[in-house]
């Protein structure tokens, strides 16, 4: 079963979503698997991120990965202070 899920970030401040944007990069490029493709751009204030996996158990731990990546950066960011 063919999953795909759509991720919205939205903020007024470019710099944090350029700076969630680079970190989630590599993984983006280069997929944990074949079966996954993976899409991000910045349009306007907002972080899209597209996930398309071939079977929806790689859907919900690619899509478990970048959440985590994304929740411990900004709470990295807010402990300095940086929101």
């Amino acid at each position: 079963m063919e999953g795909r899920l759509k991720i919205v970030l939205e903020s007024s401040n470019y710099r944090l979503l350029k700076a969630i944007y680079n970190a989630l990069y590599p993984e983006t490029i280069q997929p944990p698997s074949t079966e996954c493709r993976i899409s991000q751009e910045i349009m306007d204030s907002k972080l899209v991120i597209f996930i398309e996996c071939d079977r929806i158990n790689l859907l919900r731990a690619v899509t478990n990965s970048y959440l985590g990546v994304i929740s411990s950066l900004l709470e990295s960011l807010e402990g300095i202070g940086i929101e």
